[in-house]
């Protein structure tokens, strides 16, 4: 566990001594000193972006091109606000590691389409809103478990309505997403957390049976058929999407989670290499069935092919890539706008170009703690629910990275995957938001819990009189018998 001073990184301070009448008058109102100071080091980056435009536009830092900055700013203080309000123990490190995330993402927006900014601002005032209602509304996350059938049910029904009613604002032929009232929203984004609190809650509950059957298939034990179907509809739908949706990064991020969570659950390798088995051979039949997947696959492994036309933007990000060095171009200096939906798709690569290797790598590290902290949390619960469900969280942000930067760098196929709290995008922001809530409410309970442990252990034992002492045994007192 992380410490710092005295205060542990993981909740608030856990003293032995501290009378139980204290506790309870500071409920409503717990100062978070330690998240407070990490917020004002995990604004820098965004803030000494604003100040390097400011001086490369030649515009003053009251211009009205900043102000969604500012008010990124001021949304971070007000949760932090809310936390100490509410007395929550949850994590002090979650939320300075989301607002550095946010504001780099809000300074490339910013850098790279002006106009964008404010919506991008908005979208993360909602999603902070989200965030905080999971973390201090009036439920506990066990809830989540006894209703995972019915949250599958919602997200599949989610995904299925935009193969009714999809739109496609960006015109890529792609029907992926939900309009409402001129706005869009993308399911897909909401699902992959939905699926996360169904897979936890299903794997807890069966995993006795998954790991107990005698029936084998060589080496492969074989659960029953009722309990293997969840596994197989997995497969199945993540195929679907594949194939009708032509969403290849969300069919290859729900089935890295799903492996994930399979593994973490039930310790078999032959579960999952038996599991990429069959995605990858699923996958290759697509490659020779249907034409946009073979065409992402060729135009990855052979860019040239077309580079005016279908590798345009693929050629364009790595004459961009290459362009930056270990410093970069200066930001507000380079040129990434000349790739196509740089804000999207490609913020890695502006940020490389304009900043240089050195804040690529340094964006990569933070992710890195985001993950290493999320998953300290996962070893450090004691219900499995909570172990597998932060496991499954913290993988959806390692795997998204991943993929995006994958893509990015060109070592994979480009997906539609973004990344996380960086990239443009009111569906990603508004799920990667409800994710952190999660974490933040998971690492609130888990500190409840162990404040009544250690104050369990603090009560004093029960004195026993001698003249109760010395009664025989089977009685309790003068005339009456235990019972027993």
């Amino acid at each position: 566990m992380m410490v710092v001073g005295s205060r542990s990184l993981l909740g608030d301070v856990v003293s032995r001594n501290r009378p139980q009448g204290a506790t309870r008058r500071r409920r409503w109102l717990r100062p978070r000193w330690v998240e407070f100071g990490l917020l004002m080091l995990g604004f820098a980056p965004g803030l000494v972006g604003v100040a390097v435009l400011s001086s490369v536009w030649e515009r003053s830092l009251l211009d009205q091109r900043f102000w969604p900055a500012y008010g990124f700013v001021i949304a971070f203080v007000a949760c932090h606000l809310v936390l100490v309000v509410a007395g929550t123990r949850s994590s002090q490190l979650l939320l300075p590691l989301v607002a550095c995330l946010a504001g780099i993402g809000m300074v490339l927006v910013t850098r790279l389409v002006p106009a964008l900014a404010p919506r991008q601002l908005l979208w993360i005032v909602l999603g902070l809103s989200v965030a905080m209602t999971v973390t201090v509304g009036p439920w506990e996350t066990y809830l989540l478990a006894r209703f995972k059938y019915s949250i599958a049910a919602g997200g599949i029904v989610l995904v299925a309505l935009t193969l009714v009613a999809g739109t496609d604002p960006n015109g890529s032929g792609d029907r992926l997403w939900l309009g409402i009232g001129g706005y869009v929203f993308q399911p897909s984004e909401l699902l992959k957390v939905l699926l996360v609190v169904f897979l936890a809650g299903y794997l807890v509950d069966k995993r006795n049976e998954l790991t107990q059957s005698r029936a084998r298939l060589w080496v492969l034990p074989l659960p029953p058929l009722a309990h293997l179907l969840p596994v197989a509809a997995m497969w199945g739908f993540c195929l679907l999407l594949l194939i009708v949706q032509r969403d290849l990064g969300s069919a290859l991020l729900f089935y890295g989670v799903f492996l994930t969570l399979l593994y973490v659950a039930l310790g078999g390798v032959w579960y999952v290499i038996v599991s990429i088995g069959l995605f990858l051979g699923g996958a290759t039949l697509c490659y020779f069935v249907f034409a946009h997947v073979r065409l992402r696959v060729e135009i990855w492994l052979d860019p040239w092919i077309d580079p005016l036309g279908r590798s345009f933007q693929i050629i364009q990000a790595m004459y961009s890539l290459g362009s930056g060095g270990l410093f970069g171009r200066g930001f507000g200096n380079g040129y990434p706008l000349y790739v196509p939906a740089t804000h999207t798709d490609y913020p890695f690569v502006a940020l490389a170009e304009e900043a240089g290797l050195l804040a690529a790598v340094g964006l990569l590290l933070i992710y890195a703690v985001l993950a290493t902290h999320g998953l300290s949390m996962a070893i450090a619960a004691r219900q499995p629910y909570r172990q597998l469900l932060t496991t499954g969280l913290v993988a959806i942000i390692v795997l998204q990275v991943i993929v995006i930067v994958g893509g990015n760098l060109r070592l994979i196929p480009l997906t539609g995957v973004t990344l996380p709290f960086v990239s443009y995008g009111g569906s990603s922001l508004l799920g990667s938001f409800l994710l952190v809530g999660l974490l933040l409410r998971m690492s609130h309970e888990e500190q409840m819990d162990q404040s009544r442990r250690d104050n369990r252990r603090l009560l004093p034992e029960p004195v026993v009189s001698r003249q109760a002492s010395n009664l025989p045994q089977g009685r309790v007192g003068p005339g009456r018998t235990s019972g027993l």
